[in-house]
């Protein structure tokens, strides 16, 4: 049967990597899967926990970035898959695995995604990939009025249907499954992403070269959505908009390159708003 490397990528993940590393070991195909931790520098207990759990993790120094530690970690594996698996989300039963790995064996299919439960809603996880007309409305108005027509365009059927899989533009890191020879094709992540889109740049190279993207129907994960702040950091809205950038960069030919320095200018001033408003929250909630 072929096998699976499958990483979860930690950083101060102590309370949450348990029942993350059961719902793998819970699976159908569990005999068949591997699992790397991979550790980004955590100040808490999540080395410990590793170990504790049976799992001799990779531990970095530092914080090197998701895109990289990413392929750190799948580098030293031999699986005929590589799997990703966020430490705050616990696959949903005991077939998920089975069910991707099913769905790859089409190989028009590039990588496959699962349906995402966050705070027991579904979350928007096979989005498009948006115009640049829609990118800057759903930048603008998906904070201040969710359910716009912009961000509704963005997000499509990004849902999932349970009873089917379904093609989408492109999937979430959060939990994902790629053959390993296209992975290694492809270069795994690009690591000019340190955080974000890294995810959204993989499927649209998987595009420019004929494959398609997929959402699973039966494949779906709880994710625990909240649980590290209720305020972003401004640390990762920077990396955000950063990533943001350079996604458009890449992803533009033509006369819409023209517009970059534009597109630059406005991801600034949203960046500069968001840490404003940021700043402004935790001043009062400290108060």
């Amino acid at each position: 049967m072929s096998s699976i490397d499958l990483i979860i990528l930690t950083f101060n993940s102590a309370d949450l990597l348990p029942a993350s590393v059961e719902s793998v070991r819970t699976q159908s195909v569990h005999a068949d899967v591997t699992i790397t931790v991979i550790d980004n520098a955590s100040t808490d207990d999540t080395l410990a926990v590793a170990r504790a759990l049976g799992i001799e993790p990779i531990a970095n120094p530092t914080n090197i970035g998701f895109a990289a530690a990413v392929n750190q970690a799948a580098a030293r594996g031999a699986g005929d898959y590589v799997a990703l698996l966020n430490p705050d989300a616990v696959l949903g039963d005991a077939k998920c695995l089975e069910a991707m790995r099913e769905t790859l064996d089409d190989h028009q299919i590039g990588e496959v995604g699962t349906r995402i439960i966050t705070d027991g809603k579904p979350y928007p996880n096979g989005r498009r990939f948006p115009s640049t007309a829609t990118a800057a409305r759903h930048a603008i108005m998906g904070a201040l009025r969710p359910g716009n027509a912009a961000s509704r365009e963005y997000f499509g059927e990004a849902f999932g249907n349970p009873d089917a899989d379904q093609v989408v533009d492109w999937v979430s890191g959060c939990c994902l499954m790629i053959r390993r020879p296209l992975w290694e094709e492809m270069g795994g992540f690009d690591t000019a992403y340190w955080m974000y889109l890294e995810d959204a740049d993989l499927a649209w190279r998987l595009h420019q070269r004929g494959y398609r993207t997929v959402l699973s129907g039966p494949a779906w994960v709880t994710h625990h959505g909240g649980r590290s702040s209720r305020f972003r950091r401004n640390k990762s809205l920077w990396q955000h908009h950063r990533s943001a950038v350079i996604f458009y960069a890449r992803t533009r030919t033509g006369w819409k390159r023209v517009l970059l320095p534009a597109a630059i200018g406005f991801l600034g001033a949203r960046l500069a708003a968001l840490i404003a408003l940021n700043t402004i929250r935790r001043f009062t909630v400290s108060r």
